[in-house]
């Protein structure tokens, strides 16, 4: 494997992936719309789901979840009696939906194949494991920033798995995430060594 090539082919997938995000990306965020509100109503199933849109924050776009409280709550054992008429929100910025993505096809694009016929198996094995990476993203990050604000009014101090996700998902696990998943893809994807195939140059 040629370093420099690697490079280049990191250069030229991650430079053109990106030109496509800047144009595409919001487009692609709102296609993502209904499965982030099914996997947050899910998660967040004490809460009614008013909206989960895209909108604005100073000059930053983001995805913004907006809930109200359902009249009673469970937590901790404790049933509280909750006020319907409050309303929350909690947001995240919409370059992290991309974030992810961006990194697993561009790790994948740009790792060097023996045959040309492995890139298209490559993008079908991507196919199911882009649709966890972008559940397991935005959608849970939401919800485990509603959940903080719940414990630190309810319950302060109080662990909770969604929190420790959101915490690696924004320390750095959506491309640890993105990562491991093209390098399955990669994997996957290779060709069993045979005449009728042509080689890559220079992979």
């Amino acid at each position: 494997m040629n370093p420099a090539r690697v490079a280049l082919r990191l250069a030229l997938a991650g430079g053109g992936l990106a030109v496509l995000a800047v144009h595409y990306g919001q487009a692609l965020v709102e296609a993502w719309l209904p499965a982030y509100r099914a996997v947050f109503s899910w998660l967040m199933d004490d809460f009614d789901l008013l909206t989960l849109a895209l909108d604005h924050e100073g000059a930053d776009r983001v995805v913004r979840a907006t809930v109200a409280w359902k009249p009673f709550f469970l937590l901790d054992g404790r049933v509280l009696e909750m006020d319907p008429r409050g309303v929350g929100n909690v947001s995240t910025l919409t370059a992290h939906a991309l974030q992810g993505p961006l990194v697993m096809l561009t790790a994948a694009f740009a790792w060097p194949a023996q045959r040309y016929s492995e890139y298209p198996l490559r993008l079908l094995l991507l196919a199911p494991l882009l649709a966890i990476l972008v559940l397991a993203d935005v959608p849970c990050v939401l919800a485990g920033e509603l959940w903080r604000t719940v414990l630190d009014a309810l319950a302060p101090g109080t662990a909770s798995p969604l929190l420790a996700w959101k915490s690696f998902v924004h320390g750095g696990g959506r491309y640890v995430l993105a990562l491991v998943a093209a390098l399955a893809a990669v994997r996957g994807g290779r060709s069993p060594t045979g005449p009728s195939t042509m080689p890559v140059p220079g992979a």
